[in-house]
């Protein structure tokens, strides 16, 4: 059996093992959106009681915590792989300070509907000019004028869940 994926390039037949990865890949990108809106609200919660960096500061730790203990127990510890990554990536991980604390302040000013909807276009708006100039050692992407009308279409949504 045959398994067709809909590119910006056009349709792609795959094997049955590529198909397998790529519905994971879909069911952890959607896990993904869901965890990142619950943090954004409980990390608001939280917020609300105590400093926004002391926020930021606690998620972090509790996320570096939970990481650790995953680290241990899972079998494809590659650490050795360290030494290849430019030094310039490792700083990754403070994006997510900044990211913690935004939005605590954001969802507590305009709430989580608005301030999610908003995080999810700049989330894909950057992501469309990383692999459209090939930014941070991602592969170059071609960006078609349908992917700048999603855009423009998740634009308009944002506007109408404002409203």
């Amino acid at each position: 059996m045959s398994f067709y994926i809909l590119m910006s390039n056009g349709v792609i037949i795959v094997s049955n093992s590529e198909k397998r990865i790529y519905m994971i890949g879909i069911i952890l990108a959607i896990l993904s959106g869901f965890f990142i809106s619950l943090q954004n609200v409980t990390n608001a919660t939280i917020g609300a009681e105590i400093s926004t960096w002391t926020t930021a500061m606690i998620t972090q730790a509790v996320g570096a915590t939970g990481a650790f203990i995953i680290f241990l127990f899972s079998k494809k510890n590659r650490t050795l792989g360290l030494k290849k990554v430019k030094p310039m990536y490792l700083f990754g991980g403070s994006f997510g300070a900044v990211v913690v604390a935004s939005s605590v302040i954001a969802v507590s000013y305009v709430g989580a509907t608005i301030s999610n909807s908003l995080i999810l276009l700049a989330q894909l708006g950057i992501v469309i000019l990383i692999e459209a100039f090939g930014l941070f050692d991602i592969r170059k992407q071609q960006i078609a004028g349908k992917q700048w009308v999603g855009l423009a279409l998740m634009m308009l949504g944002a506007v109408c869940i404002s409203l």
